[in-house]
């Protein structure tokens, strides 16, 4: 009974904390920064490139469903220490 009663201590003990708080925002504007860049990008090159809007949208959705399934791993689950 013991190890449950620290460990939910210390899990909102850790979420609370500034460190945790900096590593959400910092992780938050990497994300922006990323997909808003990509979504720039392939504007930029459907705008010259006189593409279609279906080649646009699959492009775009392909990119940021590229860049979830990279970064999904680095975030540690709720349960693990």
């Amino acid at each position: 009974m013991t190890e449950d009663g620290r460990e939910s201590t210390r899990s909102t003990r850790g979420r609370s904390s500034p460190r945790w708080l900096v590593t959400v925002a910092g992780r938050l504007l990497t994300d922006l920064v990323i997909v808003g860049g990509w979504t720039v990008l392939i504007t930029l090159l459907t705008l010259s490139s006189n593409w279609s809007r279906v080649q646009f949208y699959g492009l775009l959705f392909i990119g940021i469903g590229c860049y979830v399934l990279v970064t999904a791993p680095w975030v540690p689950r709720a349960g693990s220490d």
